[in-house]
């Protein structure tokens, strides 16, 4: 091989190698939302420390599913939301004053592991900071918190660990606040949650794709479904299919555990077995949700098990969703969460199905499902779920027999806009001839 044939070979094989971290860099960062946004919401959380104050944010903790296997890794959603990084054993901490690294002032620390320190470095991600390695994590813990007044801190919720063989909770999160406090004097812990959730609760642009993105392949989803739904047919064979098209889509994970309640599980509102052998005559309720790099979907239909529903499923399926219309109707910025759920009510009181109404219709959607945010007034910006139900039990005295036993849910992802609300999942099918002319095909 000639001198130049060498070099041009070390140039190829240098461009693979920044290829390979770069690929690998991608891989460890959430892709649909750009580098300046997240270093924008980092910013927009500083302005909401004082001087003596710190925020850290913890990765969520790989979790074991049985012997040497583990469940998939999701980060947890406030760490996320600020660095977009998917990677496990990851710190972020923000510091309301300059504090001295490496020579130099900064406010922003990232301590992820060494591998994961060269790749983030190679896709040029974090420049309003410094990256460090994870290790260093009690020294820059004992470097931000002295002098300080307030540590906010937003990590996995342990919230208590079960001492069985003593018969006693743990509360692990109180004891170290506790041991913070006492190694710190004059330091207070406190959630960090309130302070990012005012910031999750309006999604930006990038972030409304994403819910589309995930709304659209739960879409395909549900409608694979209730083309294969039949007497016959297994709760999970329904979940399989939607579950199948999400993936096919392009979902990484679902939101949440599938629901697919039919005949007396449509009365249970998490129901997720799903392993029931669904009957003719019955309506199945399914609540479901792709999630796409962190952001998530929610919506509910339910639909006859025979392909046409009864003159009694109609007439619940027509109150619940005239009670969904109604809601969608008046959502607009100043309107509260509790407007929302007295018009639902309103309207099924009217119907003749007001009392068999046992939850809230809303709540705010995006990285979590039951996404961070504050349940009093409605903003531009927000996206919510919109989803009355009526749920007639078997022992209902009221109703004749061929209403009870059975439940529908209707739900929608809705947008608030400046002047009121845009449905974000209104291309899946949820009309009564819409729905029975969907199962035909």
């Amino acid at each position: 091989m000639s001198s130049l044939q060498s070099r041009t070979v070390m140039r190829r094989a240098g461009f693979i190698v920044v290829l390979l971290a770069l690929a690998t860099a991608n891989a460890a960062i959430a892709a649909g939302i750009s580098e300046q946004e997240f270093a924008r919401r980092r910013t927009d959380l500083l302005q909401m420390l004082d001087s003596a104050s710190v925020a850290v944010f913890r990765s969520a903790d790989v979790k074991q599913r049985s012997a040497d296997t583990g469940y998939e890794f999701r980060q947890e959603s406030n760490l996320l939301y600020l660095t977009g990084v998917t990677e496990p054993v990851v710190t972020l901490v923000q510091v309301g004053r300059p504090v001295t690294l490496n020579g130099s002032p900064t406010r922003r620390i990232l301590l992820v592991q060494p591998e994961v320190l060269r790749t983030l470095t190679a896709a040029g991600v974090f420049k309003d900071g410094v990256i460090v390695d994870v290790a260093k994590l009690p020294e820059i813990l004992n470097l931000v918190l002295a002098g300080a007044s307030t540590l906010y801190l937003s990590a996995p919720d342990i919230r208590f660990v079960n001492d069985w063989l003593n018969d006693r909770p743990l509360f692990v999160d109180r004891d170290v606040k506790r041991e913070l406090e006492r190694r710190h004097d004059g330091l207070k812990v406190k959630s960090a949650g309130p302070m990012v959730g005012k910031l999750r609760e309006i999604k930006s642009e990038s972030e409304i794709a994403l819910i589309k993105k995930s709304i659209a392949a739960t879409g395909e989803g549900i409608v694979r479904a209730m083309k294969l739904c039949k007497p016959g047919v297994y709760e999970y064979e329904l979940q399989a299919a939607i579950e199948f098209e999400m993936t096919r889509q392009g979902a990484e994970y679902v939101g949440f555990p599938s629901i697919i309640g039919s005949g007396p599980n449509s009365l249970i509102l998490h129901y997720d077995k799903n392993r029931r052998q669904m009957g003719r005559g019955e309506v199945v309720v399914m609540d479901v949700g792709a999630e796409m790099e962190g952001y998530s979907a929610d919506v509910t239909r339910s639909i006859p098990v025979s392909g046409k529903f009864t003159k009694e499923q109609r007439d619940v399926y027509a109150a619940v969703l005239g009670a969904q219309k109604a809601v969608i109707k008046i959502i607009r910025p100043g309107r509260t969460f509790a407007d929302l759920d007295r018009t639902a009510k309103s309207s099924l009181e009217k119907s003749g199905f007001g009392r068999y109404l046992n939850h809230g219709v809303s709540h705010h959607l995006g990285l979590d499902t039951h996404d961070a945010g504050g349940i009093d007034t409605l903003k531009a910006g927000m996206v919510i779920t919109v989803e009355p139900g009526a749920y007639v039990p078997l022992s209902d005295s009221i109703l004749a027999p061929a209403y009870r036993g059975w439940g529908v849910r209707i739900e929608d992802d809705v947008l608030v806009t400046d002047s009121g609300a845009t449905v974000l999942s209104s291309s899946i099918p949820k009309e009564l001839q819409e729905i029975e002319r969907t199962m035909r095909r």
